[in-house]
């Protein structure tokens, strides 16, 4: 099936796509990198169980599938690059010193926003997807 086909390719080359962002954008937020790798390996993570858990549910990717993992990649950059680059912003000497610092500093924004996209998202579950 040809839309089948160009949903799995257009999700593929979005996913790298939005990676290679990613990677250069952390690059740039945290000066390090290192911690970019960790980073975008930590969003990796994030991507591919997100997705394995839609094949385990036996979810075809469709068109809503293939553009939410490209925005899932967006979300997950979010959260992680704020822990990073507070991380690598911190003054503190030790590893436990700095992860402390950038929880206590990020866990209140994280956690906003977080909660203010699930409850933006609340509203779409009633709604119906109506095409052209």
């Amino acid at each position: 099936m040809a839309s089948e086909i160009a949903f799995y390719e257009s999700a593929v080359s979005g996913i790298f796509l939005s990676m290679l962002f990613a990677f250069v954008i952390l690059c740039i937020a945290t000066r390090n990198l290192t911690q970019s790798v960790i980073s975008i390996f930590c969003v990796i993570t994030i991507v591919v169980s997100t997705v394995a858990i839609m094949q385990m549910k036996g979810w075809a990717l469709g068109t809503s599938e293939s553009i939410s993992v490209v925005i899932l990649i967006g979300f997950s950059v979010d959260y992680v690059i704020h822990l990073s680059a507070d991380y690598m912003h911190s003054p503190q000497k030790s590893r436990h010193d700095k992860m402390k610092q950038a929880y206590t500093e990020m866990a209140v924004s994280i956690t906003s926003g977080a909660i203010t996209t699930f409850g933006s998202g609340v509203f779409l579950f009633g709604g119906f997807l109506i095409l052209f």
